[in-house]
């Protein structure tokens, strides 16, 4: 005989009459624990990661991202050797500023409650080409030091060990982001603009051979490796509606 207590629907109906208080300040709140329970119930026998995560609040799981996202940037930070002084000029840190942003802009997209109405497409396709258009253009901003490398031929052989270390550098943050996720319709494409940012902030921040070719072939190619790439995987995978 099954209890009436292991049902997913008990006290579905005393949550929602708290909702439908007209002076319930915290009515938002209230949904996304309600669903967190809820979740949390129907995945009681789901013991793996992405279960554990997606059956967290939504604040828990920007918490988690954030968490993580910092202290990657801390290790990577101190781990290897930032670029040298001369080459820290305004629009350097301007660009590891702006994709610090993008990041973060991408993990509330990506962590946005399921209550919530869905984010419109154009957004999130929105979100993808100003990571891509950022890293692009951040490659015709090389450090004074670095004008006269644009043509270095070392430079070309260095692209493709940057674009491997960006890849590998973003893959964490992509699965990450797809971990914490609920099903938001456009949740890939948002996390693989994420991991494009995550690998340039890194090869920014580190890379001494410097210059507009190499920058544009070793740095801005990871992002667009991961948009394009991860795009049309998740579009030949998705299933019609």
């Amino acid at each position: 005989m099954t209890s009436g207590s292991n049902q997913p629907e008990d006290g579905l109906g005393e949550r929602l009459r708290e909702l439908d208080a007209a002076d319930s300040p915290q009515s938002e709140e209230q949904i996304d624990r309600m669903f967190t329970d809820m979740k949390a119930r129907c995945d009681k026998n789901d013991r793996t990661i992405a279960g554990f995560l997606r059956s967290r609040s939504t604040m828990m799981r920007r918490l988690i991202v954030l968490s993580t996202f910092s202290v990657l940037a801390v290790i990577g930070w101190f781990a290897f050797p930032v670029v040298g002084d001369h080459a820290r000029t305004v629009p350097w840190t301007a660009t590891l500023v702006t994709f610090g942003v993008l990041l973060v802009v991408a993990m509330f997209m990506v962590t946005r409650p399921v209550h919530l109405p869905a984010l419109p497409r154009w957004q999130s396709a929105c979100l993808a080409c100003i990571a891509v258009g950022a890293t692009i253009l951040a490659a015709f901003w090389p450090h004074p030091a670095a004008q006269a490398a644009t043509h270095d031929p070392t430079g070309g052989a260095m692209a493709g060990v940057c674009m491997g270390a960006g890849l590998l550098l973003g893959v964490p943050v992509y699965a990450l982001l797809r971990l914490v996720d609920r099903g938001n319709a456009f949740g890939s494409l948002v996390a693989a603009s994420a991991a494009g940012l995550a690998g340039n902030f890194v090869l920014k921040a580190h890379c001494t051979v410097a210059g507009t070719s190499h920058e544009l072939l070793g740095h801005a190619s990871v992002a667009l490796v991961f948009v394009v790439g991860l795009g049309l995987v998740h579009r030949v995978t998705q299933k019609p509606d």
